[in-house]
């Protein structure tokens, strides 16, 4: 390649999966809420981890998943799936960040993509990669509420790896260009926090007929 030839910029999925999902529990719930399972459009049962990894999977970006050492699951389906995964400790959503940002350091761009919210699709992963820019943070908004999966260029490399706080990536949403994507798809802001939030009715105990043992979440 010509060295005045620019390359092919690397956007990446970073899921986020390394939080306890109390809410999930203490509602009833039966197992922790990212291993609850529901049926997809064919009629395939999955957790809503794999739902929302699949997605990853499927949009074609590279991926990478954020977890703790105890979700065992999560990493059995990553080692089976050829997917790396970043082990934390923590279940601060900030720390989390950072430490999926710092491996993943080659990328020219990061997708933050929640495992609670396992409605988005490929295709709106896909369009948000292609809105990322090097100086700033695109995000997609229904009706003017923001959603995710928000996206962070280079520029936001050093601040993405140093983050600590339990609020994630938010206080970035100042510091950087911010970008809205007008999108007609209301999967950007649902996620999974309680059972009654599982598709159709789904019970929790759903969950433990699907073949996956207790995994990570997000509160």
């Amino acid at each position: 390649m010509d060295k005045h030839e620019h390359r092919e910029k690397t956007i990446g999925v970073l899921v986020i999966a390394a939080g306890q999902g109390q809410r999930f529990t203490e509602a009833g719930g039966a197992t922790d809420k990212l291993q609850a399972a529901f049926a997809d459009a064919s009629g395939q049962v999955k957790s809503v981890f794999v739902h929302s990894c699949q997605a990853a999977q499927q949009s074609g970006l590279p991926v990478c998943v954020v977890t703790r050492p105890a979700q065992q699951a999560i990493r059995d389906y990553c080692e089976q799936q050829g997917i790396p995964t970043v082990l934390v400790e923590n279940t601060h959503m900030g720390e989390s960040i950072a430490a999926g940002v710092r491996q993943t350091a080659a990328w020219d761009g990061w997708l933050i993509h929640l495992a609670d919210m396992p409605f988005i699709s490929a295709a709106t992963l896909r369009l948000v990669a292609s809105k990322v820019v090097e100086e700033g943070i695109v995000r997609p908004v229904f009706r003017a509420s923001p959603g995710h999966p928000v996206g962070f260029g280079r520029c936001a490399f050093r601040a993405l790896s140093a983050l600590t706080d339990e609020q994630g990536a938010r206080s970035l949403l100042v510091q950087f260009p911010l970008y809205t994507i007008e999108l007609q798809d209301t999967s950007i802001l649902q996620d999974i926090d309680l059972p009654s939030q599982l598709p159709a009715g789904e019970s929790p105990a759903v969950a433990q007929r699907s073949g996956y043992a207790p995994g990570a979440e997000l509160d």
